[in-house]
């Protein structure tokens, strides 16, 4: 308006008619809110790839599976990352959502009662890029939910990559030596030369706090506001700018490290192979060849592992007459279950680890993302 009162006087001040600070800004920051939404899907969707190719090169790597952060059963290393694609899919689908749900205009809304000059709402929204006016004037100015949606979205995908980084961290300790990430994302330790500590986990994981706490401050300010428009409302754009911020560059270091990473494949299937991680399929296999009810296959497969630990050797280095000892029934075909791989390829149900599953589910995000 100051630009055209320079260009033409003081008919620039026409430009204000039936429109208030209330609706012009609120439909500025949906429009900002909208492009920035748009960002975050292109990232997230490139990000997505790089879980895709890495699982595609991991097909046969195996690893162990975790509960509670002990052994459980092997899987492929490509099943653990197609986990993620999955968690970012809803990521996906949450911001598609809150896309989608907050492209209705305020504009006409003026301060809260709507104006008695003859303007067309549905056009100018239309002439936005929106699908359509807000229906309620009062609501128009005072709604935020577009920026709670959008941060709570955020702090969903924030919680995802959270739990990658931390991962990341833990399989690039010494003590798993699962994979390995180069100097890009990297550091080492100001005294200590032989460090290389994950930091661009680290503080991707870190960053979660930060967008967690946007939300939660943007809740409290907004939390017990009357209508219509209130100033504590002008807290919302620090909460919601810096959320983009923080969610672009923490996608594009996910991407960086998920292309980055190198696998140890002869460390991951050793671990595999540990802490009776086949007790499972000893289990069913007592169920399926001898007719056994599953819980005293169970009560079995775990008299078996308490011998193996004080022979202190694996299930599959049992001789046949120790298994025999616990179950007369056992025969040399038990050991045919006992190997990892053959663990993993009979895990064969829908969504399973198999070698089959797996690779039906590549094909799909194939189709999906490319």
């Amino acid at each position: 308006e100051s630009r055209l009162y320079d260009l033409i006087g003081s008919n620039a001040g026409l430009l204000h008619t039936a429109r208030s600070r209330n609706d012009q800004v609120a439909t500025d920051f949906k429009m900002w809110t909208r492009d920035a939404i748009d960002e975050i899907i292109s990232v997230l969707k490139q990000t997505m790839i790089s879980f895709y190719k890495l699982a595609d090169t991991n097909q046969k790597t195996i690893m162990p599976g975790f509960t509670h952060l002990q052994i459980a059963q092997p899987i492929t290393f490509a099943h653990h990352i197609l986990a993620y694609m999955e968690m970012f899919s809803r990521d996906l689908r949450r911001y598609t959502d809150a896309r989608s749900g907050l492209n209705e205009c305020p504009l006409g809304a003026a301060a809260l009662a709507g104006t008695s000059f003859p303007i067309d709402r549905i056009k100018t929204a239309s002439e936005l890029g929106f699908d359509r006016p807000m229906s309620n004037s009062i609501d128009a100015v005072s709604d935020r939910d577009f920026c709670l949606e959008f941060l709570s979205a955020s702090s969903i995908c924030a919680m995802h990559m959270t739990r990658l980084t931390e991962e990341i961290v833990i399989w690039t300790s010494p003590q798993f030596n699962f994979v390995k990430l180069s100097d890009g994302f990297t550091t080492g330790s100001s005294i200590m030369p032989q460090k290389r500590n994950p930091d661009a986990a680290e503080l991707v994981r870190g960053k979660s706090g930060r967008v967690y706490g946007s939300l939660m401050g943007l809740l409290t300010v907004i939390k017990g506001l009357p209508l219509a428009y209130s100033k504590d409302l002008q807290e919302d754009k620090e909460a919601v700018f810096d959320t983009f911020d923080t969610m672009i560059i923490c996608l594009r270091a996910i991407k960086g490290m998920i292309s980055d990473i190198q696998t140890n494949k002869e460390a991951m299937e050793a671990a595999a192979s540990q802490s009776f991680s086949t007790a499972t399929d000893l289990a069913d296999w007592l169920v399926r060849d001898l007719g056994k009810p599953f819980r005293e296959a169970h009560k079995i497969t775990g008299n078996l592992v308490k011998l193996a630990e004080e022979k202190n050797c694996e299930l599959n280095e049992l001789d046949l007459k120790t298994f025999k000892k616990v179950e007369p029934g056992i025969t040399t075909s038990v050991y045919s279950v006992l190997g990892v791989k053959q663990s993993i390829g009979s895990r064969n149900s829908l969504g399973g680890t198999s070698f089959a599953q797996v690779k039906n589910e590549l094909r799909r995000w194939k189709e999906i993302l490319f």
